[in-house]
């Protein structure tokens, strides 16, 4: 219950930013043909997209896609191009949900991980649209793009996809990075996505397009691993003290980050998932 909870209180994270250009998504461009569609205050959507229109079509790139989100994102497309959305990565997906990542174009195929798949068609909505899945990795050549696609295997969840244009610079991390924010990591592997972290840090993309907050660089990459690491050793540190997970709860914190928007919203859900992965571990 208080998992569900956590991912439907995602909608309701406040960050700042500019005046919405659109009631869900504002899109900001981030190199030719390439645009970050931000989730604005006030919306339903929870998480950051990418849009990204080659000589033919246009690909989209995100995760909790809703149907006003996508009809939103849609209509906001329509004023950059009059090419089709052919494409739709699908960078995460969280079971228990199906009321996101279905109600997508019709007429577009869905790319995801295999984690991501498996995922998707545990719900009991059918899904309507062709499906892609790869294993470990798969590369699109979408003129003038290179569009590479790595899945991280454990990270926010099992098989979440990084979407990376190297000649552009750009990495789309989606919700494996949250720029100067606190996010949901119900679902984390939480060791893990530190690791993976690092290995993005490697890629030194020029801009670095997260889940959660605001466009950043490689810099703000590096802030998130750091904190992860902070939040993790924080928690360790009381699981190694024999504290129960009641008492950690109560003992917890983290000043530093506090005031980070969705620390009070997301705190709880996210520190019992951390203390039970330590503590199994």
């Amino acid at each position: 219950m208080k998992r569900m909870l956590g991912l439907l209180l995602l909608g309701a994270l406040v960050l700042g930013g500019r005046p919405a250009a659109a009631a869900h998504y504002q899109l900001t461009k981030v190199a030719d043909g390439i645009y970050a569609a931000i989730a604005q205050p006030g919306g339903r959507v929870a998480s950051n997209a990418l849009v990204i229109v080659s000589s033919q079509q246009v690909t989209l790139a995100g995760a909790h896609f809703v149907l006003e989100g996508i009809k939103d994102l849609l209509a906001e497309v329509a004023k950059l191009t009059l090419l089709p959305v052919r494409e739709v990565i699908l960078t995460h997906h969280h079971r228990g949900f199906n009321f996101i990542d279905f109600d997508l174009p019709p007429t577009a195929e869905l790319i995801m991980s295999w984690q991501t798949w498996q995922n998707l068609k545990s719900e009991f909505r059918q899904v309507k649209n062709p499906v892609a899945f790869f294993d470990t990795g798969l590369t699109l050549q979408r003129d003038p793009f290179t569009i590479v696609l790595t899945n991280t295997e454990r990270g926010h969840t099992e098989g979440d996809a990084v979407v990376y244009l190297p000649n552009a610079g750009v990495l789309f991390a989606s919700d494996l990075v949250f720029n100067d924010a606190f996010g949901y990591m119900g679902d984390g592997l939480m060791r893990d996505w530190v690791l993976t972290l690092k290995t993005l840090e490697g890629l030194d993309a020029r801009v670095v397009v997260p889940g959660v907050g605001t466009i950043t660089d490689s810099g703000g990459l590096q802030r998130f691993r750091v904190f992860m690491q902070d939040f993790l050793t924080e928690v360790l540190a009381l699981v190694e003290k024999g504290d129960s997970l009641a008492q950690a709860k109560k003992k917890f914190s983290l000043p530093k980050y506090a005031k980070l928007p969705g620390y009070q919203t997301f705190l709880e859900i996210n520190l019992e998932r951390a203390y039970k992965e330590l503590k199994e571990k």
